[in-house]
């Protein structure tokens, strides 16, 4: 039980407290603890009066805590169960983002940077795919793996916000490293469909892999890769789109153009909507209700208090 549909209607326990500590100090045994009656035999009046006291006790109790019972009962007492979809329903997507410095020192997206305005837009993203696992590679010079494959929303938004071009001192740009890198991290998933976003500003200049291979070997297990290219052509930094569209050609993928922030979100939103997932078969949350439960021990309660009051009776007849 961790939840009350009515939680405001648990403050009637507060007078029923109140009574029961009021009864206790007054008049702890009932105000016919000690009467004594003459239709009692000697030996069954000794016995009546040493246990009178508990049984008018034990009444008392059943009372409240049939009371207390009821109380909870109204408020609607109940459980939470949270089920997770099933992955193989979902979608496992790698995040390769370049942070190299012509992503920083890019004057077309103003007044923020190219970073910035990636950082911002992929977050929204992230929160939209609320049913799949999402990772995510940095790169310039060399790739680094910033997050594994993840459902935390929470600690996938605050790495990307935290995600600066301080983070990796290698200058360049090594798409192929982060293709493979990326590729690396899905090889092992079960997941209905697996991609990697690549967004980037600049032509593969660095790196232990170059980007074909790299995009042969995403090829070969059944990845997709899609590439987004950022910025302008006759910008002051080099870009070579038909790279990029080979790449997600090669792959069953698709090729962006983001020359604008607009741009870039109706890309991510395009992505959105291409890799459609199938809804879970099974609710993200379910609720039991404990009222029944509650009902019964109501029942319970005062069953055993009428119980209690009738068997003195019996035995002073």
């Amino acid at each position: 039980m961790d939840y009350f549909q009515r939680p405001y209607l648990l403050l009637l326990l507060i007078p029923i407290i109140i009574v029961l500590i009021y009864q206790w100090k007054t008049n702890p045994y009932g105000p016919i603890s000690f009467v004594q009656s003459d239709r009692f035999k000697e030996h069954q009046l000794s016995i009546w009066l040493g246990f009178k006291k508990y049984f008018y006790i034990l009444n008392e109790i059943l009372i409240y805590l049939a009371m207390i019972s009821l109380v909870f009962a109204s408020a609607g007492p109940g459980a939470k169960y949270n089920l997770m979809p099933d992955n193989t329903k979902g979608v496992d997507i790698m995040i390769a983002l370049d942070i190299s410095g012509s992503m920083i020192n890019s004057y077309d997206f103003l007044p923020k940077n190219r970073l910035s305005v990636s950082k911002d837009l992929l977050r929204a993203f992230i929160q939209k795919r609320i049913y799949d696992r999402i990772g995510i590679v940095v790169f310039a010079g060399a790739a680094y793996l910033q997050s594994p494959l993840s459902s935390d929303r929470t600690a996938l938004d605050e790495l990307i916000e935290d995600t600066s071009n301080e983070d990796i001192e290698e200058q360049g740009t090594a798409i192929g490293d982060a293709l493979v890198l990326s590729t690396y991290r899905l090889k092992n998933s079960e997941a209905k469909s697996k991609l990697i976003i690549l967004l980037t500003d600049g032509v593969s200049n660095t790196g232990k892999l170059d980007p074909e291979t790299a995009a042969y070997t995403s090829k070969s297990l059944g990845i997709k890769v899609y590439c987004i290219g950022i910025g302008k052509e006759e910008g002051q930094y080099e870009v070579n789109y038909e790279s990029l569209q080979k790449i997600s050609s090669d792959t069953s993928g698709k090729f962006f153009r983001a020359e604008s922030p607009e741009v870039l979100g109706e890309v991510l939103n395009e992505i959105d909507r291409l890799e459609v997932v199938e809804l879970p078969s099974k609710p993200l949350e379910i609720q039991e209700t404990k009222f029944p439960s509650f009902v019964f021990f109501v029942f319970v309660f005062l069953f055993l208090n009428l119980i209690l009051k009738i068997y003195p009776l019996k035995e002073k007849l």
